[in-house]
């Protein structure tokens, strides 16, 4: 895919390629309903062409110093990874509650969990908190901006067991099965964008193995490590519905995934 495509574009475009699959529409309104909006930071030379404008604002910085609350205290070797401007996120487009205003920061290691995610509102009293010198591997690149840019996710390894209606609809039928598996690899070809390999805001986590969904967690930031340091691994923030739908940011999870 080379153009944006909105996340009901995407929904439209799956039920389309049921239809050219002859498959019951049962069937392809299972693979509709994995289908959960994203948001992709990503750097302004990997935006797409319909948004390198000259007025193109940043949603987002990599590295560089923190504005953290007043009276805040975090530990001084975790470092700052990311911050947030709330205002700059597109509204209705994410599925999960992210904040408004103001900014968020994230600061954790690449090579343990835990971190801190603030959400520091406007006309909050800040101070500015540099990141430690590290000598360990874990140096941060940046600091440099990111944009943001509606995505549409589906689960990770994507299999016809992801659909009940799939799997009974193609039991022990070889024809059938094939159908079901190139609906799958419509599916994820309709997701993969080339700027959709970097940092990402709500959607289905690009986990490995163990996704957070079958935790019953829900992802908020995932964070690749590429991106950010020269590390290989991945941190995933996420908490349950309950806890991201109430702000209670004090109860969010890091992992990480190697």
């Amino acid at each position: 895919m080379t153009a944006i495509l909105t996340h009901e574009a995407v929904r439209d475009a799956v039920r389309d390629a049921g239809r050219a699959l002859g498959l019951p529409e049962p069937v392809t309104e299972g693979f509709v309903r994995l289908l959960r909006p994203c948001l992709h930071l990503c750097p302004y030379e990997k935006l797409p062409e319909e948004l390198r404008t000259e007025g193109a604002r940043p949603a987002a910085r990599v590295g560089g110093p923190a504005q953290l609350p007043k009276g805040v205290e975090v530990p001084a070797y975790v470092p700052h990874a990311l911050t947030i401007d709330c205002a700059a996120i597109p509204t209705g487009i994410l599925d999960i509650a992210f904040p408004a205003d103001g900014h968020v920061a994230v600061l954790t290691e690449t090579t343990a969990d835990g971190g801190f995610f603030l959400h520091v509102p406007t006309g909050t009293d800040t101070v500015e908190r540099h990141s430690p010198e590290r000598d360990d591997g874990q140096t941060r690149h940046g600091p440099f901006p990111l944009y943001a840019v509606p995505g549409t996710t589906c689960p990770s390894w994507l299999d016809p067991s992801h659909v009940t209606e799939a799997t009974a609809w193609a039991e022990e039928d070889a024809e059938r099965t094939e159908l079901v598996d190139r609906m799958v690899e419509q599916v994820e070809s309709l997701v993969d964008v080339d700027w959709g390999h970097g940092i990402q805001l709500g959607g289905h986590s690009p986990a490995w193995h163990d996704p957070l969904e079958d935790r019953g967690r829900v992802l908020l930031v995932a964070l690749p490590w590429g991106r950010v340091s020269g590390d290989d691994c991945i941190t995933y923030v996420s908490g349950t519905p309950e806890v991201i739908a109430q702000h209670r940011y004090d109860a969010l999870a890091f992992t990480v995934e190697c």
